[in-house]
């Protein structure tokens, strides 16, 4: 089994709650010329995602009443103008035919570079999906598609296909022996100029206690109780995460700082945490603020909560970057499992899902993603592909409730 039977069963779970409507169950495409065909329930599927993220801007609007659910006080909100997060302004109807043609004409796209790198299925995963789909399919989920023309091969293009080729032509392109691969080299300076390594630890200014009420005769309610620290306990807290952060900033093992305190303060649980990340301008954490203002190799303290019942202290540690380049960037040759391992169930599953290069890969994802994009939207545009008029049938009205 590989990652996508995982990523299937989520996504099964996640059934598109939808009212019934009257449609032909004959099977039309939303595109087909030459070796791609996009049943028309992708472009229905991509209405449906783009019905609800228009519904999300919706409700962020000032005229979206959430105690009685409506908006400007209509029940729907197609007619009115919401501003997506690219901050184009439109008519809502008319932002969800488009994005879901633009996505729809993506996916033709992605089908048409997948096949000019030459890239193929996994033919044994593709025959296993579909048979979970159909099994899925046969239990009942047929009932909340079928009414919206959505059959089995549309769920298998838009769950599994597309998704799967635009993976595999990214790498086509991208990945180790690609068109344009990146190297080892480049990826490191992209790496180590975008990413910071941190590690952290953390204690409260304050306790927790219970109190019990007896509500009623044979029953208990307990109600937690916080209270903060005095200014004593809170002053020798301070004083020994400064001292923490002195002697990380002036080149201490971690490791060595996070024992000191765990042995002066009684903790038995190793409870720090640690990450590698990019940190852009939009962050909300406090930590992350405070790391994006600090050196690699420098630690400091902070505090973060505004009730003294809620406050707690941080020795938060910018590690240098580098002590990660290697694992992050570095090609790793797979190894195939022995045949001893093999005959192992367990072995074998945990030698082939896992992947050697997978921090790699999402540093990769995170360099090429946007060029790659622009790459399908380029495609989409100068060759002028287009849809076929099956998709005018279907309307943003229709995933409308109509209790």
């Amino acid at each position: 089994m590989k990652n996508h039977s995982k990523i299937l069963c989520v996504v099964l779970a996640l059934i598109i709650a939808l009212t019934a409507a009257s449609c032909s169950l004959s099977k039309p495409y939303a595109y087909q010329k030459d070796d791609v065909e996009l049943p028309v329930g992708v472009y229905i599927l991509n209405l449906q995602q783009a019905y609800s993220e228009a519904q999300t801007l919706a409700q962020k609007s000032d005229l979206y009443d959430a105690e009685n659910g409506t908006y400007d006080g209509k029940e729907s909100f197609l007619k009115m103008e919401i501003t997506d997060d690219d901050g184009e302004t439109a008519v809502a109807e008319d932002w969800i035919i488009k994005r879901a043609k633009e996505n729809t004409l993506e996916s033709v796209a992605v089908m048409n570079k997948f096949n000019e790198l030459g890239c193929t299925l996994d033919q044994a995963a593709l025959k296993d999906t579909t048979s979970q789909i159909k099994d899925a399919w046969d239990q009942g989920y047929s009932e909340q598609y079928e009414p919206y023309c959505i059959g089995v091969d549309s769920l298998i293009a838009y769950y599994y296909t597309i998704p799967t080729m635009r993976s595999d032509a990214f790498k086509a392109l991208y990945g180790v022996d690609g068109s344009s691969a990146v190297s080892d080299e480049d990826l490191a300076k992209y790496f180590e100029e975008n990413y910071t390594a941190y590690k952290y630890f953390s204690a409260n200014l304050y306790t927790t206690s219970t109190e019990s009420d007896g509500a009623e005769e044979g029953s208990e309610v307990t109600t937690p109780i916080y209270t903060a620290l005095s200014e004593d306990e809170i002053a020798a807290y301070q004083k020994d995460f400064d001292s923490y952060a002195s002697t990380l900033s002036s080149g201490g093992s971690f490791d060595d700082v996070l024992k000191q305190y765990m042995d002066a303060y009684n903790v038995t649980e190793d409870t720090h945490y640690e990450d590698v990340t990019v940190i852009d301008d939009d962050t909300t954490s406090e930590i992350l603020k405070a790391l994006k203002d600090m050196k690699d190799g420098q630690a400091m303290t902070i505090t973060i909560g505004e009730e003294d019942t809620s406050k707690q202290i941080y020795l938060v540690y910018r590690e240098p970057i580098k002590n990660h380049t290697e694992e992050y960037t570095k090609t790793v040759e797979a190894v195939e499992p022995t045949e001893a391992e093999a005959t192992d169930d367990e072995a074998a599953l945990t030698a082939v899902e896992s992947d050697p290069n997978a921090n790699r890969n999402s540093v990769l994802q995170k360099m090429k993603s946007d060029e790659f994009d622009e790459i399908l939207k380029g495609m989409v545009k100068d060759s002028k592909y287009t849809l076929s008029s099956a998709c005018d049938s279907y309307k943003p009205s229709m995933f409308e409730s109509k209790s």
